[in-house]
């Protein structure tokens, strides 16, 4: 009997366990059913709170969580509602000039990231972005009265959708947004109390960030955006062709300018690379080859001065730049330009295949301009061999663990580029044929060889 006792209050506890368990299968089962339903209902951000200062620090981790926990599994209909109200509550607190500009900044950053449809994990198959946002951005960039932060946010939500992708009916606001952009100059606007002036390097910020969305796009814009950035190309090179000419050693600032002139330049070249030419039509190939040619021998001058002023200082200076410094910022200067150019020219970096939609492959095999570019490629080769290897007369340092020195001095870079300009010079005024003008005949540097590079146009 007592045995009978003990077996019983076992089955007992076994029966009383099952239906634990099984009511807590039931319980879990409901509230994720619950939890689903409630995100499907309701969105859990607080937006009031990003409006409170004390909380400025914490906003940018908010707008992250936002966009994750606020989306997730969140589509059809439901999504479509979810979307409009966020974008309704951060154009409000982008508009709110109470608002910490940090906060604003970061509402708008926030709309860009918005998509309709999110990744696909595991298929590749991108976001869609949310197109009343877009919208949104052309407003707030194209506001006057928007201060620049808020532009800068809006351009970045913008160069976004241009990379996932932008509708057709969009596209044509968007290109002359961007290309405007690109091909306007700095001004200096006028200072007031309650203003803040813009500084030439921040537009210079805007205007790389807008190469980065015609990029994105790739279309030539029945020739328009070739153009343009061709305009911005030849005004870079403008621009260091007029520092070559200063007499005087360049200051800190024409250092400065120097540097800011020839990326611009080289990344409006490298831009060109990106487009697709397959069906191009209206591309002048020759003024297109000019620019290409002009910049790199404009970017050589510069480099080339540089090493001049610290070799040969026709005037007293009070600091002079490490000679080591200098010869590496330098090689950086010339290697960052001319390996966007060719990828301006092939879409493909120097060692490769011109890729099939380059615009050197959109060019008749008997083109003029296409021999010119042969000629200029063929001198770019030379050139980053140099910056590699040397003149070929001393054997690079390959041990293990040891830092690889530059094989030439300051002075032999600086003789290099003078030589280089003399050729790219031949090539603009055309007093060569192209099959020979690339063989290394030229005679000695003479003294004031420097003219080589200068201008005659």
């Amino acid at each position: 009997m007592v045995q009978w006792l003990v077996l019983f209050r076992r089955l007992h506890k076994i029966v009383m366990l099952f239906r634990l368990y099984f009511f807590g299968i039931v319980a879990l089962m409901t509230v994720s059913l619950s939890r689903e339903t409630f995100v499907q209902a309701q969105t859990t951000t607080d937006f009031a709170a990003w409006k409170n200062p004390q909380n400025a620090g914490d906003v940018p981790d908010w707008a992250r969580w936002m966009l994750d926990r606020d989306f997730r599994n969140v589509t059809g209909t439901v999504r479509e509602e979810r979307l409009a109200q966020t974008l309704a509550a951060l154009k409000d607190i982008a508009s709110d000039n109470d608002s910490v500009p940090s906060t604003r900044y970061n509402a708008i950053f926030a709309a860009g990231q918005l998509v309709s449809v999110a990744r696909s994990p595991g298929t590749g198959t991108p976001p869609v972005a949310y197109a009343d946002a877009l919208l949104y951005l052309i407003e707030v960039y194209q506001d006057s009265a928007a201060p620049h932060y808020l532009k800068y946010g809006a351009l970045l939500g913008i160069v976004r959708h241009a990379n996932i992708g932008i509708a057709p009916p969009q596209q044509g606001a968007v290109i002359d947004l961007l290309l405007d952009t690109v091909t306007t100059e700095f001004e200096a606007g006028e200072i007031t109390l309650d203003t803040i002036p813009l500084e030439p390097a921040v537009w210079e910020w805007f205007r790389l960030t807008a190469l980065d969305g015609l990029a994105a796009l790739k279309t030539v814009g029945n020739g328009k955006v070739v153009a343009g950035l061709i305009s911005v190309i030849n005004r870079q090179s403008q621009e260091l062709e007029n520092l070559i000419d200063t007499p005087n050693i360049f200051t800190r600032e024409e250092w400065i300018q120097s540097r800011r002139f020839s990326e611009l330049g080289a990344k409006a070249a490298k831009t060109l690379g990106d487009l697709n030419y397959t069906e191009a039509t209206e591309i002048d190939a020759k003024r297109m080859t000019d620019a290409f040619v002009r910049l790199v021998r404009a970017v050589c001058g510069s480099n080339y001065k540089m090493a001049t002023d610290t070799l040969e200082p026709a005037e007293p200076r009070e600091a002079s730049p490490i000679p080591a410094m200098l010869l590496e910022q330098i090689v950086i200067n010339v290697k960052m330009s001319t390996q966007s150019v060719v990828w301006g020219i092939r879409s493909s970096f120097l060692t490769g295949r011109p890729m099939d939609n380059s615009f050197y492959a959109s060019l008749e095999s008997n083109d003029p301009s296409r021999r010119r570019l042969d000629v200029l490629l063929s001198e770019i080769m030379r050139l980053a061999t140099f910056l590699d290897e040397g003149d070929g007369t001393k054997r690079p340092m390959l041990a293990a663990n040891v830092p690889r020195e530059f094989q030439f001095n300051l002075t032999e870079l600086r003789d290099t580029l003078v030589i280089t300009s003399e050729v790219l010079g031949g090539i603009l005024r055309e007093e060569r044929e192209p099959d020979t003008a690339s063989q290394n005949t030229l005679p000695p540097i003479a003294e004031g060889a420097d003219s080589a590079i200068l201008p005659e146009d």
